[in-house]
């Protein structure tokens, strides 16, 4: 084995490192729906299960709801590094399902693992 292939295939270490992140967004992704899914419809706008709270703001500021007034801003800002509108662009993910594992994606579809260790196609 030529070191140039060596050092294009990724170590041990990176590939645990890659698992890891991909298991870190997971569980945050899961406890981001667990605390949209826990908080009343007070304002009229309904949670549902499957949907992580940036996306609810984004719903709850579009139909002018308190929800959306008090806290898409905040957790716009809190996201910061994933660009603007990140509430908006979590809205746009749940139609395309990207919180979604691999193996729920029709055939046809271009398959996603995780962004942390691999761009959608």
């Amino acid at each position: 084995m030529t070191q140039e292939s060596n050092s294009t295939a990724p170590t041990r270490l990176e590939r645990v490192g890659a698992l890891a992140r991909a298991y870190g967004e997971q569980v945050f992704i899961a406890a981001d729906q667990l605390v949209n899914a826990l908080i009343p419809p007070l304002d009229g706008t309904v949670s549902y299960a499957d949907e992580t709270l940036s996306a609810r703001c984004y719903r709850a500021h579009r139909d002018g709801k308190i929800l959306g007034r008090l806290f898409m801003r905040p957790i716009n800002l809190l996201f910061f590094w994933q660009g603007p509108d990140h509430c908006k662009n979590a809205y746009t993910k749940e139609f395309a399902r990207k919180n979604y594992p691999s193996e729920y994606h029709p055939p046809n579809e271009p398959r996603y693992t995780s962004r942390s260790t691999q761009p959608p196609a």
